[in-house]
């Protein structure tokens, strides 16, 4: 039986076990993460580096950053978020399954902490699809905290500072004889690394008096991504750019950085600030900061968190793989039954029903600990009324229409009375997962409605359960060719971007690539699964140390002309 941990992340996702005591990353094509970039051409689906750089992919067709759009009814190239992030989970699972030689029975997933019950709902939906059974989803933050190992300290009171490349998040905890409780959780779905690369593009792009257009200024992201990225403590660093066959040369230095993400850190802070105001906890309470998130790899990130919370500041792990190695640790606590990890969750955003007049009553707030369970009562307004329709939101607005819809349900079969006179009870149920399951009851004839909040979230119902169906459909039998179509696809294609990239390593390598590549082409026409396994092994073996200058290669030499999430 193997477990993992996923973190399905906006830019970049990663799998994580546990061995010895530990977690360990599910390394793919020699990277701890993967870019959460989909490419759609024809009947292949192409994903993470190829989707970016392989030369066959066309920015037509090509989707990245789905996740912020996860719950809605967004389409990207006739697939709805659900169905891109199943592609990506698959992904993961085969690559996983394929080196470790062993099936994944089960995993625990994470996602944003403040993610609505659509969003949840809709990962759900896809870990499903993907044929992934889930234990439980975790909040991020929940998960990075346990990989630092927060629930092994002593007692006190933690925040995780999450800032990725597409989201940031916030939480508090406090850790009580042995129970790891979010005291409070806030963020922001459009708040990441990807802006601060913009601003840096921006900055350079006025600097020139460039017109950049949209497929052009995803190439230029990745340029102001690698000049962030490798700033360091230098002074400055510059980076070739060309564009419409011109060569500009682009520049970032520790005052322009400073000067292009101060807003952005800024927020950060209001919103920690804000969760701790919801927490009733002052930041001089905090017993340390655990630092998550791509971003945090900054010196100019970790000196701003430093300042403002004046605390111990943990980020001694990788922030590119604590949220997956805190998954890990959870799912194995589940399958080998440690009760001395109690993790209590929080809801992210309040509960309610629209009344009349289109307010909220709110039924279960924000920040209130998982699972919860709520009762209202109600009754009708019109005599002889027999029914009564509900409307689900969520959200801490004021006014229904502000808030986010969830559910529209109704109770029928209510015995004809003067207005006033029935009462109908209402209980708001959330669990582990922050799923919402609602029961609406008339307490005089015991007529009821029971309802699981399964949002729109542009999959039909119809849909999904077809998809399930495909997926479950002669699993058995079927794993295996499957399993071999997909490396023989997939290396199929690693070859093409290997032959493309063989003159970017040292020269003295050169030869035994091209013999390796041929090696894995004749096991390719052979059709055996051992030899091309064995063979693509040995080639991944020799890029793998070159892989970073292979891409700023490509970057230097290549405009990228497609939707790109940001590499991590």
């Amino acid at each position: 039986m193997l477990t993992v941990g996923i973190d399905l992340g906006t830019t970049a996702s990663g799998v994580a076990y546990m061995k010895d005591g530990r977690p360990i990353t599910c390394r793919i094509n020699g990277n701890v993460t993967i870019p959460s970039v989909v490419n759609y051409s024809g009947d292949q689906v192409i994903i993470g580096i190829e989707a970016i750089y392989s030369p066959e992919v066309s920015p037509e067709s090509t989707v990245s950053s789905v996740k912020r759009f996860m719950g809605t009814g967004n389409m990207f190239r006739e697939k709805s978020p659900i169905e891109v992030s199943a592609d990506i989970l698959s992904y993961l699972k085969n690559n996983v399954e394929r080196d470790l030689g062993r099936k994944i029975d089960a995993a625990v997933i994470t996602v944003p902490s403040h993610f609505s019950d659509a969003q949840r709902t809709a990962t759900k939906h896809a870990a499903s699809i993907a044929g992934i059974r889930i234990l439980r989803l975790i909040n991020e933050p929940t998960s990075a905290a346990l990989a630092f190992g927060l629930d092994r300290k002593k007692d006190g009171i933690f925040a995780v500072y999450d800032f990725g490349g597409g989201t940031f998040d916030f939480s508090v905890l406090r850790l009580r004889n042995g129970i790891f409780q979010i005291l409070a959780t806030g963020g922001d779905n459009y708040l990441g690394g990807d802006d601060i690369d913009l601003a840096i593009l921006d900055y350079n792009s006025q600097l020139h008096e460039l017109e950049i257009d949209a497929n052009e200024k995803i190439f230029g992201k990745l340029v102001a991504k690698f000049l962030k990225e490798n700033l360091n403590d230098a002074a400055d660093i510059k980076k070739k750019y060309t564009y419409k066959n011109r060569d500009y040369e682009f520049l970032l230095s520790q005052n322009i950085l400073q000067q292009v993400s101060c807003d952005f850190l800024q927020r950060t802070m209001e919103i920690s600030d804000q969760v701790l105001l919801d927490a009733n906890i002052d930041s001089s309470e905090l017993d340390g900061v655990a630092l998550a998130g791509g971003m945090t790899k900054l010196k100019l990130v970790r000196d701003k968190v430093r300042k403002h919370f004046s605390t111990t500041i943990w980020d001694n792990i990788n922030p590119e793989e604590v949220v997956a190695f805190g998954a890990a640790i959870y799912a194995d606590s589940i399958v080998h039954k440690n009760h001395s990890l109690l993790l209590i969750d929080v809801v992210p955003l309040t509960l309610g029903i629209e009344t009349l007049g289109g307010g909220v009553d709110k039924i279960i707030h924000r920040n209130t600990p998982l699972p919860a369970m709520e009762k209202r009562y109600y009754t009708t307004y019109q005599d002889n009324q027999t029914g009564i329709k509900f409307h689900v939101v969520q959200g801490e607005r004021p006014l229904a229409s502000e808030c986010q819809s969830l559910a529209n349900f109704e109770l029928t079969g209510i015995p004809t009375m003067p207005a006033g006179m029935p009462r109908i009870e209402v209980k708001f149920s959330v669990d582990v997962n922050g799923l919402l399951q609602i029961e609406a009851r008339d307490q005089k004839t015991s007529v009821q409605q029971t309802v699981v909040v399964d949002p729109s979230s542009g999959l039909s119902p119809d849909k999904i359960v077809s998809l399930l169906e495909k997926a479950k459909k002669n699993q058995e039998q079927d794993s295996i060719h499957a399993r071999n179509i997909s490396l023989k696809i997939e290396s199929q294609r690693m070859v093409k971007f290997w032959e493309s990239m063989v003159d970017k390593i040292p020269f003295s390598f050169q030869e035994i690539a091209k013999s390796g590549i041929v090696n894995l082409k004749t096991a390719l026409e052979t059709d055996q699964y051992e030899d091309i396994l064995l063979s693509r092994k040995k080639i991944e073996e020799l890029f793998g140390p070159f892989l970073d200058d292979i891409i700023n290669a490509r970057l230097s030499g290549r405009a990228v002309t497609d939707l790109a999430g940001e590499l991590q």
